[in-house]
């Protein structure tokens, strides 16, 4: 009995060890998660509307920049068609929002739920970033601006949600990288350095 017990606390540590690896606590820069922050922002947003839907989020791939927020969400609502809201969860946790006033008709396109993608930011960066990306952000942590974006893969797929990651520094100063991901599988659809 002691020894079975031993061999489960053994594998169980095992288990949550691997489950760390994955969860983003081996990047180069903090990643929010999305699971964890989208009720707070969902909720701001049906504040504004009951019937608000997000259209993308997009989170901040941070090192050394305390003036950037976490992430944002992008919501829009069926009820009106000038204006949508951007909601911001800031570094210390709380929640700004923005008024988006269009000025043609609000397009409006598919929800983005829970059950449209199954990869956290954390595990989709880990899977996009080979050696030059992860050196990339490593060596420019000071100057660094990048960003990934949760997505429906408008034109070429919109069924799909993806995410796509931004590398590039806050000067705009070239290299730049674009990365590609299926929110659900993980597959790199595209990688490209400008």
């Amino acid at each position: 009995m002691i020894r079975t017990t031993r061999h489960a606390i053994i594998g169980l540590a095992f288990a949550f060890g691997l489950s760390a690896c994955r969860s983003g606590a081996d990047l180069p820069v903090r990643v929010a998660s999305l699971p964890e922050s989208l009720p707070n922002l969902e909720r701001a947003a049906i504040q504004w509307r009951p019937d608000a839907y997000m259209v993308d989020a997009n989170i901040q791939l941070l090192s050394d920049q305390p003036f950037r927020s976490s992430m944002n969400g992008y919501f829009q609502s069926p009820s009106t068609d000038f204006e949508g809201i951007l909601v911001y969860l800031e570094q210390d946790g709380s929640i700004t929002t923005e008024l988006v006033p269009h000025e043609n008709e609000v397009r409006q396109v598919a929800p983005i739920t829970n059950e449209d993608w199954q990869l956290d930011a954390a595990e989709a960066l880990d899977r996009a970033l080979n050696t030059d990306s992860r050196a990339y952000l490593e060596n420019n942590a000071d100057s660094q601006c990048s960003f990934m974006i949760l997505e429906r893969d408008v034109p070429d797929s919109p069924e799909r949600v993806i995410w796509r990651v931004q590398l590039g520094g806050c000067l705009l100063d070239p290299p730049f990288q674009r990365i590609v991901i299926d929110a659900n599988t993980g597959e790199i659809l595209e990688r490209r350095t400008y």
